[in-house]
């Protein structure tokens, strides 16, 4: 095989970049095996039930150790800033005032200056005279910057140590922020997010230590140091905050970082999580000077960083050094987790030879294995079926709701999508297997979760695949419960088709459609990182017309609720779903666990319908504040609702 020619694996990389780096040999039969299975999804979800049960106990530990963290008291310490500078004289004084201008009192600055050659230690000596605050200029030959930070914290006296690079700079509040979020009588350490400065020369788009939302790679949905694993979300060696003990302990900046001078924050990150997990403040703190947005500069860096993840992943995948904190992907209890997320995200040609042929062999002897009987199309239904479907938008309330109904009654599968930190910690609540098959159609059709401005089709060779897969999963993931519940966005466009095959099953489908203020959902996909906010309420709109076209097809029993009706009065929300679909649902018996489950937290995004309105300029402005009213009215007269033959109050 020439070493030019596109991989066999199928990786769509050259044979030198891919395998040809890691074997002498073409791919054995069994790993190509293992990466077609991992193409379809098959070893993801082969993985699936070990790593969720790890990860739902992974986001209850880690939410547990949060609210301890922000239960215990703050130390007010002193925090010495430790600004390495060579070089600097352009730049040095603009940092240095922005440490002047911190709103925490109890600071002082220690400047390394690494055998600079210019006029920095003028500039510096100038700057330094005018502070109010304990400050001093330390002088060395030139031995890198990794080695000035560490004699800068040497020289420290402070209990907590903030670091700052001599072309960057603070938001005002920066070292007041990540006292009340890190200092605390553990030791502790973290970084926030960082801005840009913009073409203006002002602190980025929005006002210095204020983000709108979240960078898209700030964090992920794991913790903090599984998103460190996959690249530098620090973005600088300057973002760090961390208890001075700590950072001596563990050695400090290195010189020779793998990835580069750089990385160095990055490196000490991995080392620093591999003990103590690190907290991330989800604000504008730390600002980098517009520079370092170099198109080429950053193409480097991200190609430097890249050689360097395959390496990560199998240490973490298979080293043996020993971990203290659980919530670490090298820990060796997260390992089917990091191996299931890596599948999932289609990295599979990163994960180690061996270990992907081990999975392949487990999962191929559990495929060949024989099964007990299942469900057959030919088999009689058992009558009197209910399919509760939860019909609504993403971040309108729909997995309170369902938790909500599957407390009162309704009866959920097993596999359930696991709880994930940042979008839902108290889970989703809805089924494994109909989230992948939803997100299959979808994809044959062209589309995904949020490219949804195309038909479905109601007949051929895919509908027909499509209402056979949905048979079996109904099926093998509820048995023969008689009051089903079912919960996926996606359901939004695809309910003609499941409303088909849950008749064609014996169900009697009925709906549920949380309603949510369009802002409140669009900021929080925002929040997210996924969409902006526009973005987000034109998307809305799209998932809410397909909702009101099915329902107003007819023959479809539904009943429409306000998310903030559910947080506010849960009970009567439920009794009223089961009057008007006539449905058994009790309230009672799980009371208690409803009310610690419905927290003031559920809504993070707040916003009236006179918040809405601005947002209703122009055609698409005018379409949604029409359909959003239309669903209000719905609401309404939907609550008027009191029997179970669904008659109108007399």
């Amino acid at each position: 095989m020439n070493r030019n020619d596109p991989c066999p694996c199928g990786s769509g990389k050259r044979y030198k970049h891919c395998h040809g780096s890691v074997e002498p040999a073409a791919p054995r039969a069994l790993h190509l095996e293992a990466l077609a299975a991992h193409r379809s999804g098959s070893l993801a979800k082969f993985l699936a039930p070990q790593a969720d049960a790890r990860q739902e106990a992974l986001v209850a530990g880690y939410l547990a150790g949060t609210r301890a963290r922000q239960g215990s008291p703050v130390i007010a310490a002193r925090v010495s800033v430790v600004l390495p500078v060579r070089n600097g004289a352009s730049g040095v004084a603009r940092a240095i005032a922005s440490v002047a201008a911190q709103t925490y009192a109890d600071i002082e600055l220690v400047v390394v200056d690494d055998g600079s050659t210019d006029g920095t230690p003028a500039e510096v000596d100038r700057c330094l005279s005018a502070l109010e605050f304990p400050a001093k200029l330390v002088r060395r030959e030139q031995q890198g910057v990794a080695r000035a930070a560490n004699e800068g914290a040497l020289q420290a006296q402070g209990r907590y140590l903030a670091f700052l690079d001599a072309d960057d700079w603070y938001a005002p509040e920066r070292i007041e922020c990540m006292v009340a979020e890190i200092a605390r009588a553990q030791p502790l350490w973290g970084f926030s997010q960082v801005g840009h400065e913009n073409d203006t020369g002002d602190h980025g788009s929005s006002p210095p230590g204020v983000s709108s939302s979240l960078e898209r790679d700030f964090m992920g949905t794991e913790p903090a140091s599984f998103t460190l694993l996959d690249h530098d979300v620090m973005r600088s060696s300057g973002n760090l905050f961390v208890e001075r003990e700590l950072f001596l302990e563990l050695g400090g900046y290195r010189d020779d970082a793998r990835d580069g001078a750089q990385h160095r924050g990055w490196e000490f990150g991995m080392r620093a999580s591999d003990v103590v997990e690190p907290v991330p403040v989800a604000r504008q703190l730390y600002f980098l000077d517009g520079k370092r947005r170099d198109p080429d500069a950053a193409s480097v860096a991200a190609e430097v960083a890249e050689q360097g993840a395959a390496e990560r992943l199998a240490q973490a995948l298979t080293g043996d050094a020993a971990v203290r904190n659980e919530f670490s992907p090298r820990y060796v209890g997260n390992r089917e987790l990091l191996l299931r997320a890596e599948l999932r995200t289609g990295r599979g040609d990163r994960v180690p030879v061996p270990m992907l042929r081990s999975v392949a062999a487990a999962w191929r002897g559990r495929a060949l294995a024989p099964t007990a009987s299942g469900h057959s199309a030919a088999t009689p239904e058992r009558v009197g079926k209910t399919a509760l479907v939860v019909l609504g938008f993403y971040r309108s309330g729909t997995s309170a709701l369902s938790r909500v109904l599957n407390l009162c009654g309704a009866v959920l599968p097993e596999r359930v999508v696991a709880a994930r930190l940042g979008i839902n910690p108290k889970g989703f609540w809805e089924s494994e297997a109909v989230r992948h098959l939803d997100a299959r159609l979808l994809l044959h059709l062209g589309g995904d979760w949020k490219r949804v401005d195309f038909d479905i089709p109601h007949e051929g060779p895919l509908v027909d695949e499509f209402l056979a897969d949905s048979r079996e999963l109904l099926a093998s993931e509820y048995g023969d419960a008689p009051l089903i519940l079912i919960k996926d966005p996606r359901i939004c466009i695809l309910a003609p088709l499941w409303h088909r095959t849950l008749q064609e099953s014996g169900y009697r489908p009925v709906y549920v459609v949380p309603v949510r203020n369009p802002l409140e959902a669009a900021r929080s996909l925002d929040a997210q990182g996924d969409l902006p906010v526009a973005d987000g309420m034109a998307l809305w709109l799209a998932y809410m017309q397909r909702i009101e076209t099915f329902v107003d097809a007819g023959d479809v029993d539904a009943v429409h609720v306000r998310y903030t009706e559910l947080l506010d009065d849960w009970r009567s929300v439920v009794e009223r779903i089961a009057r008007h679909l006539g449905v058994p649902l009790a309230t009672e018996p799980r009371a208690e666990e409803v009310d610690r489950f419905l927290e003031a937290g559920l809504r993070n995004q707040r916003a009236t319908d006179a918040d809405l309105e601005p947002n209703l300029g122009g055609a698409a402005g005018e379409a949604l504040g029409a359909q959003y009213r239309r669903l209000l009215e719905r609401c309404e007269r939907d609550a008027a609702y009191t029997d179970a033959g669904g008659r109108p109050r007399v």
